[in-house]
């Protein structure tokens, strides 16, 4: 189930009722990522720590204390993604 915003209106839709269609002519889709999110290996060959590493291992910075020191591991994973 998607809640989404058509002509200034919530709606609700199941997965089946979404589809290419049901965004105005000319939409455009679009997606973004950080090398933070994905290489995680916070600490391995060399890669220093950023601004986010610090910031994120800042106690009370994070509410569920999360960091991406391992992130969604690419760095490791990178030969069966």
């Amino acid at each position: 189930m998607a809640v989404v915003m058509m002509f200034g209106i919530q709606t609700c839709l199941s997965d089946d009722q979404i589809n290419r269609s049901s965004f105005p002519k000319g939409f455009v889709f679009g997606t973004a990522s950080s090398a933070y999110q994905y290489e995680g290996a916070v600490n391995e060959d060399g890669r220093g720590k950023t601004i986010w590493d610090t910031f994120s291992q800042t106690f009370g910075k994070i509410l569920d204390f999360s960091n991406g020191d391992v992130a969604v591991d690419h760095y490791h994973r990178y030969k069966v993604d």
